[in-house]
């Protein structure tokens, strides 16, 4: 691999993720005629392609999006519920809501999601536990696809549940629980800390991070993709064992895949299980989901919980339902419980603390809104109104709404707009969102 050409590339990955461009131009192949036919050049090609590129949007980016299976060892959840179809009632004139995008001034949702340089894959709108909106301008509704960071929610579900259990106090340290962090900067930084991603160690994602070769960011992600090291393929425990401090914890926001694979170990400790087996337990076998959910692991069969996480969009937003008081329209058993959405919401810091870092005004430039408060438990904002919301890498999202009873889930491959972002509260504050009865 080609080094410099690697950081060159990462650099770009990180300025791509969270900050909209001055231009937009991007030379690739429109989504749509990928979709159905993959070509056996372009296979290739992802597969031998610098890691950048398979995260920065382009043609190499929709192959291992939505074929990420191949590219890791991949643990499969299939249903152990009977399938419930959804049920729709569908509201086209969402469609017709408005939002100033980033490069193509206001459009309405149907428009955006038509234009084939939006990159948009799939929404879907789900209120009150009916779909009331849904649209898959370039990919099909069966098919899987990578969710990105909209995956880190997954980790603090489980975390919660084992605090539910009495088997995690979140006051505690890392090194309270697991025993390979003690004696390291790491094992002193409480739970707490790790699930609002405030650990103050030199972890945390921004330009200077990412394009360091030997910074505890670009090691994560070189140990979950098998890539060398300084010679050798690294342990992810052992990269996220060196981070040292760099700021006080709980000083502010500091965003960072490591803190959630952080928990992914917190997890497999206190359960004394893999990452997998517990997710399948406690989550998704209750789960009447469409098809089986891919998680994607280290070379050493670490679940990389942080984004490497695939299913239908259809799935997502029923994972996202289990936030909703119709969880029981997907779900066998309440998961996710009141006393867990509280946490969620009443644990939210101060706005100075997430404006505090580099991606909390990343946050509030995508959105174009100032009435954010802060991130919670691995999401990324926290509104007023207690909705809350996950992004991932090339626009992939998931918005809650609890009191609203609403979910919003859609797949994107865009690494240079997130405009797709904007449609989120003018859908949930409009007159078609009316409430959280069932």
């Amino acid at each position: 691999m080609n080094t410099s050409k690697y950081f060159r590339h990462i650099c770009s990955v990180c300025t791509l993720l969270l900050i909209p461009t001055a231009s937009f131009t991007q030379d690739r192949t429109p989504i749509e005629k990928l979709v159905n036919n993959f070509p056996l050049k372009l296979s290739k090609q992802a597969r031998s392609a610098d890691l950048p590129v398979l995260l920065t949007g382009g043609d190499k980016s929709v192959y291992f999006a939505m074929r990420t299976s191949e590219f890791f060892p991949t643990a499969i959840l299939p249903s152990q519920q009977p399938t419930r179809p959804l049920s729709s009632g569908l509201i086209p004139e969402i469609g017709d809501i408005k939002a100033e995008t980033m490069h193509f001034g206001t459009l309405s949702l149907d428009d955006f999601l038509a234009k084939s340089e939006s990159y948009a894959q799939g929404f879907i709108v789900m209120h009150k536990g009916k779909i009331v909106y849904e649209k898959y301008p370039r990919m099909k509704p069966k098919d899987h696809h990578v969710w990105m960071s909209n995956a880190k929610v997954t980790a603090s579900l489980v975390i919660d549940l084992l605090i539910n259990d009495g088997k995690i106090d979140e006051k505690k340290t890392m090194g309270d629980y697991v025993p390979e962090f003690r004696g390291t900067p790491t094992g002193t930084v409480t739970v707490k800390d790790v699930l609002d991603m405030t650990t103050g160690l030199n972890s945390d994602e921004y330009p200077e991070t990412r394009s360091d070769p030997n910074s505890i960011a670009t090691r994560t992600f070189r140990a979950e993709f098998g890539m060398l090291q300084n010679g050798k393929v690294e342990r992810l425990i052992d990269v996220l064992k060196d981070a040292k401090f760099v700021a006080k914890p709980g000083e502010k926001f500091q965003y960072a895949s490591a803190s959630t694979q952080l928990l992914v170990y917190l997890a497999e400790a206190v359960g004394n299980k893999r990452w997998s087996e517990i997710f399948d337990e406690r989550v998704w076998s209750k789960v009447s989901s469409d098809a089986p959910i891919q998680l994607h692991m280290t070379p050493d069969g670490v679940v990389a919980a942080h984004g490497l996480i695939s299913s239908n969009l259809r799935d997502l937003a029923r994972f996202g339902m289990l936030y909703t008081p119709n969880w029981d329209k997907v779900a066998t058993e309440q998961i996710v419980t009141p006393v867990m959405i509280s946490r969620i919401r009443n644990g939210v810091r101060t706005k100075e603390f997430f404006l505090g870092g580099f991606n909390g005004p990343a946050f509030v430039k995508i959105f174009a809104d100032d009435t954010i408060i802060s991130n919670s438990r691995q999401w990324d904002i926290i509104w007023p109104d207690g909705d809350f919301w996950k992004g991932g890498m090339m626009s992939q999202g998931l918005y809650v709404s609890p009191d609203k009873n609403l979910v919003i889930a859609y797949f994107s491959l865009n690494g240079t707009d997130r405009s797709i972002d904007r449609y989120l509260r003018p859908i949930a504050n409009s007159k078609f969102i009316k409430g959280n009865k069932k």
